[in-house]
């Protein structure tokens, strides 16, 4: 039979455990936009770039 302590402590180092699993995907998500826009950068190279007004402007936005 397994005690109430080994019971509470299994539970806790499973809760540590999914914790770090949770960080570990966010940090592996992070991760992986960045490598998207790394990416976009690549294939953009050379190409014009436009600020934010200008992209406002030609869509018909304005600031509020």
């Amino acid at each position: 039979m397994i005690s109430t302590q080994k019971k509470t402590t299994f539970a806790k180092q499973k809760r540590r455990i999914v914790k770090e699993i949770s960080r570990l995907r966010e940090e592996v998500e992070d991760l992986m936009d960045y490598l998207d826009l790394l990416e976009a950068r690549a294939k953009n190279k050379g190409k014009r770039t436009y600020t934010t007004d200008e992209v406002r402007s030609e869509l018909g936005l304005s600031l509020r």
